[in-house]
């Protein structure tokens, strides 16, 4: 009888700690990974940037809308904008990225405004400048941190933000871009 009570000991106590271990190795390794595959740090504007090829940024300034100065200092993009035009697209500032459609992305950028305005991300393909993805953002006179997560029905090149007429918000004022990151998870 005491051997059927050891033996019964041994088995369920057994059985107890491989299920505990079992459960505990899940959970452990049922964690979602968060680490992108891809991290391409698009802007950190340490350098003089430079608006023409083979930079990879660019800026526009069209139609009706009037820019007293842009540039990087301190490590920061700016544009000093006197007049944001009539369209969305009059001030834009953009870069050429692959972007793969059916992929999910994370955009983030640190970005402010002196006087409070919003600004527009769009995801657009080049030459036929459809907009694959588009978010506004509304800034503030502090350096925040936003992120975009988007999953593009199509491929695309071109990151571009507008700092043109893109609603009522949008006024006349200095807006400051910094720390540009694009993340394929």
């Amino acid at each position: 009888m005491k051997k059927i009570i050891s033996i019964l000991f041994i088995l369920i106590t057994s059985l107890f700690l491989l299920g505990w271990t079992e459960a505990y190795t899940m959970q452990e390794t049922s964690q979602p990974t968060t680490k992108p595959v891809k991290v391409t740090k698009l802007g950190l504007f340490d350098e003089n940037v430079m608006f023409s090829a083979p930079s990879s940024w660019y800026i526009v300034i069209m139609g009706t809308a009037e820019a007293e100065e842009y540039g990087a200092k301190g490590g920061v993009f700016y544009v000093k904008i006197k007049n944001p035009g009539d369209a969305f697209w009059h001030i834009q500032f953009g870069t050429h990225v692959p972007i793969n459609a059916n992929k999910t992305y994370k955009l983030s950028f640190d970005a402010k405004a002196d006087n409070s305005r919003d600004l527009q991300v769009r995801v657009i393909i080049d030459q036929t400048w459809e907009i694959v993805e588009q978010k506004i953002f509304d800034l503030t006179n502090e350096m925040k941190k936003f992120s975009w997560e988007f999953t593009p029905k199509k491929d695309a090149h071109i990151i571009v933000f507008d700092m043109g007429k893109i609603s009522e918000k949008s006024i006349a004022t200095t807006i400051y871009l910094d720390n540009v990151e694009l993340e394929e998870n």
